[in-house]
């Protein structure tokens, strides 16, 4: 592992309703800290500005009505299944509108969970595209594509073998992101 990375650390944003997306947040995070200190963080935790030693920005979260979670899906979610969202105006989407970042060299991924339902349903989900974008507009380097955890239904769980391939996804994430940072 380079010096450089040694400073350098990994922040993992998400927003999560049932647990599933803190899940895959906290599990992409294990996988990073093989290569450099990593934080998972929920949206509503997370800090308005990030400091120059925050490398990598992972975010994730849910589909919702085909989209990132927006507060008339979040309220839909409190009262159609039973979500506890204490506070339905603010998540990941409005995080990454309001965050500052530090100008250039921000690397980033982003992650999605959605139901294996059907194909063309799921073909429909744009959680993930549109976090890609919002980091887009922060100036981050999207790092790989975004990823797709699955979910048995709405509530969850995850299906078997998503925790294992999002720690396998971040330790690919740390080495993309170390090796990146060794060719600066």
């Amino acid at each position: 592992m380079s010096e450089v990375m040694s400073m350098e650390r990994a922040l993992v944003v998400y927003e999560s309703v049932f647990g599933d997306a803190r899940a895959i947040a906290h599990a992409v995070g294990d996988g990073l800290s093989a290569f450099l200190e990593a934080t998972a963080v929920a949206a509503a935790e997370a800090p308005p500005e990030l400091g120059p030693d925050v490398r990598l920005l992972v975010v994730g979260g849910p589909n919702h009505a085909f989209g990132m979670p927006r507060p008339s899906t979040r309220e839909g979610a409190v009262s159609q299944h039973g979500a506890v969202i204490p506070d339905l105006a603010t998540g990941l989407h409005e995080w990454l509108e309001a965050v500052r970042v530090p100008p250039g060299r921000l690397a980033a991924a982003a992650f999605d969970t959605r139901t294996s339902g059907h194909r063309i349903l799921v073909k429909m989900d744009h959680a993930a595209r549109t976090e890609e974008k919002l980091l887009g507009k922060l100036g981050a380097v999207i790092l790989a594509p975004a990823q797709h955890f699955f979910v048995a239904d709405t509530k969850g769980p995850l299906i078997d073998g998503e925790e294992d391939r999002a720690r396998a996804w971040g330790r690919t994430l740390g080495e993309l992101a170390a090796a990146r940072a060794d060719s600066r």
